[in-house]
């Protein structure tokens, strides 16, 4: 899959955009340069090599990440929340599941 890192300024305005490429671990790695702190950044979805599996999960189809130096974090490393694509069909044993779980909440 495809993703895109995107920063924007107060406005709203997309003033920074870099892709990058999932691997077989599921892991990426954008390198940006340039410090962020004015902005807004988000990783966002961008593609998927799946044809079953297109759909951007709404609510994580992208992730908020802190691109900047200035914020007493050490590490140039950052770690966005998980963000996914959705199957076009339901796995057999979601249903029962899902129904199993609503039943302890209970």
């Amino acid at each position: 899959a495809k993703v895109r890192v995107e920063c924007k300024d107060k406005e709203q305005k997309v003033i920074f955009t870099k892709e990058g490429t999932i691997d077989a671990t599921r892991t990426y790695y954008i390198h940006v340069n340039e410090d962020h702190g004015d902005e807004t950044c988000d990783v966002a979805l961008v593609s998927s090599p799946l044809s079953d599996c297109k759909t951007a999960d709404p609510g994580r189809d992208r992730a908020r990440v802190v691109l900047t130096s200035y914020n007493g974090i050490v590490s140039d490393s950052r770690f966005a929340n998980a963000i996914g694509f959705m199957k076009d069909d339901i796995m057999s044993g979601c249903t029962m599941l899902l129904q199993s779980l609503m039943e302890e909440e209970n």
